[in-house]
């Protein structure tokens, strides 16, 4: 390759610059937005004292809020105090949550962002207080069933009724995000960043392995490598680190050493980033030679580390089936074929002109990125078909058609830049500047689309498609299911959990009550007595009769520590019964209870 080809810019400096005006506008886009609604008051007061720790913030704001909002808490300078999911009360201008942990003594900061009615951005603040004591030591912590408990089936029927305290009531359906989606920002920019340069790494070396052996001749073709994959590796490492903050609700800063990661081995997502990360690293082997590629006693090995790190990418939801993650892995393979064949072209092959082989590797890459373009589109219609069907009217929806409508740009222009490589580089015999040229403009606009879709993909991964639902048909990941009677009462009732530390489904049922039935129907779990961590109590649990109540993992109700919990049933103050339970670090639960899927409601008897 000649001079001109050695002088080319930077193997990727588009891929940085694109990464640059991401994260700016990351950091520009909520103030941009952040406009119009205004906070009137709150509890605690904005520069006022308290003497302890709240249990529950309290905004009120000028306008209607939507319902999807933020609202973090932090004290003394940086220290997190985990919040509930905000709860918009009955006069659609104030929220409410709950403190999950005791806040400490000394200055805190609340800031929050609220949604329209719309679910778009309509304002954002903060205001500080000051608590004069130290906290008492927490025993529990309560995440109320009106906001969490998704599904309900009371006596074979569906009913639909408010919780018993409008103080505390919220919009049906609300489902409380886990905590730490204060890290969903920097969670999407590493995550696509990481995609991204997987997808260069993984689309290069298959085009190089399959149509261009002379390419890793080139020492441009080799400083590429090296630089998609620091950049792969890099921002992995972030990714990793940021979804496990997003999982447990830890800052960014306590999460951004592997220490900090056993967490993520408690999700399907969390665990295919340590498998990503893990198979990033190892393709440093073909990385530090390029020429394994394409030997045949190394090309398996050379190949398989990034692909599998690509094929993680197909397993970015807890609620996928098996379905959907074959698709998914597929989806990701054909589009990374795709996706980075035309990087490697637009930045190493087409940089000049050159000999007999830089035409090679074009015609390759049309053989190659023909039928995975066309098999991105179709594991990528059935993904969108099974996660919205086809209820488009929601944020997911509205995302699902502009990434569709920038895919149908990019296979228009996919189609014609294979049409133009079938006609004019199947004559020719040397790459001229001008037909380089040409072809690099072409593929250069397909390419920067696949960037946009790319992007679209990112964003769609921090939205609740409407299909997910289905998933609540699913049956659940429960224990031992544990009875707890009073004969003085007249009450049996059951708990089922997933015994296991971190998110937990949980069942509870009602087999008999009085005739006169049941209210403030409670569970408390209770952490192990040498530790410092909160419980968890579920109220206003929606029976007051024979039935059940299922809460979801994805309602986030969350066991932080593994050990000897108790469980205590009670109805309001009067306890029922408690026993002790071990909640396991890992492994998996022994038994299974199919739910019905119905609206939050208490009932009659």
């Amino acid at each position: 390759m000649n001079a001109t080809r050695h002088a080319a810019r930077p193997a990727l400096g588009w891929l940085f610059t694109l990464t640059l005006i991401g994260l700016v506008g990351s950091l520009w886009a909520p103030t941009a937005y952040a406009a119009d609604n205004a906070l009137v008051s709150s509890t605690p007061l904005s520069g006022g004292t308290i003497d302890t720790s709240p249990t529950e913030i309290a905004l009120k704001f000028s306008a209607a809020v939507g319902a999807t909002n933020t609202v973090t808490m932090t004290c003394n300078g940086g220290t997190i105090v985990a919040l509930g999911n905000p709860v918009v009360l009955q006069d659609g201008v104030s929220l409410q949550v709950s403190l999950l942990s005791a806040a400490p003594k000394g200055s805190c900061t609340v800031a929050w962002s609220v949604t329209d009615a719309d679910l778009q951005p309509n304002g954002s603040g903060a205001f500080t207080f000051k608590i004069a004591n130290d906290p008492v030591p927490p025993t529990t912590s309560t995440l109320s069933i009106d906001q969490q408990l998704g599904e309900t089936t009371v006596a074979g029927q569906t009913a639909t009724t408010k919780p018993p305290s409008s103080s505390n009531s919220s919009n049906s359906g609300t489902t409380v995000a886990a905590q730490g989606d204060t890290s969903k920002g920097p969670l999407a920019l590493f995550r696509l960043v990481s995609n991204m340069s997987l997808a260069v790494l993984f689309g290069a070396l298959i085009v190089i392995a399959i149509a261009w052996p002379e390419g890793v001749e080139y020492i441009i073709t080799v400083r590429f490598l090296r630089t998609i994959w620091m950049i792969a590796a890099g921002s992995t490492f972030l990714f990793a680190g940021a979804l496990a903050s997003n999982l447990t609700g830890k800052g960014l800063g306590t999460t951004m050493l592997p220490t900090g990661w056993g967490d993520l081995l408690d999700s399907t997502p969390g665990k295919a980033a340590l498998l990503r990360f893990v198979f990033v690293l190892g393709s440093a082997y073909v990385v530090a030679r390029p020429e394994r590629a394409i030997d045949p006693g190394s090309q398996i090995p050379a190949l398989v580390p990034a692909g599998i790190a690509v094929a993680t990418m197909g397993f970015s939801r807890e609620e996928f089936g098996l379905i959907d993650f074959g698709v998914g892995t597929v989806h990701a393979l054909a589009m990374a074929a795709w996706f980075g064949g035309l990087v490697l072209l637009t930045r190493v092959v087409l940089a000049g002109p050159g000999e007999e082989d830089l035409v090679h590797a074009v015609r390759g890459f049309s053989r190659i990125s023909t039928p995975a373009l066309w098999a991105t589109v179709g594991t990528g219609a059935i993904q969108l078909f099974r996660l919205d069907r086809g209820a488009l009217t929601t944020s997911h929806g509205v995302v699902v058609i502009l990434k569709t409508l920038f895919v149908s740009l990019m296979v228009f222009v996919g189609v014609a830049a294979r049409q133009f490589i079938n006609q004019r580089v199947s004559r020719v015999d040397v790459m001229s500047a001008p037909l380089a040229t040409r072809l690099r403009r072409a593929l250069g606009i397909e390419a920067a689309i696949g960037v946009v879709v790319m992007a679209l993909t990112a964003g769609l991964l921090t939205l609740t498609p409407s299909g997910l639902g289905a998933a609540s048909l699913a049956p659940l990941d429960l224990g031992t299911v544990h009875k707890y009677s009073n004969p003085a009462l007249g009450i049996d009732v059951t708990v089922a959990f997933s015994e296991k530390v971190g998110n937990n489904d949980v069942r509870i049922e009602v087999l008999t009550a009085p005739a006169s039935g049941i209210t403030g129907l409670a569970v408390d779990f209770l952490p192990p007595a040498d530790t410092n961590v909160s419980g968890m109590s579920i109220n206003y649990i929606p029976l007051t009769g024979p039935g059940a109540a299922v809460l979801r993992k994805s309602s986030g109700f969350n066991l932080a520590v593994s050990g000897s919990w108790t469980i205590r049933v009670r109805l309001g103050s009067q306890e029922i019964a408690s026993d002790v339970v071990v909640v396991a670090s890992t492994g998996s639960s022994n038994e299974t209870v199919p739910s019905v899927t119905a609206s939050l409601a208490p009932s009659g008897t």
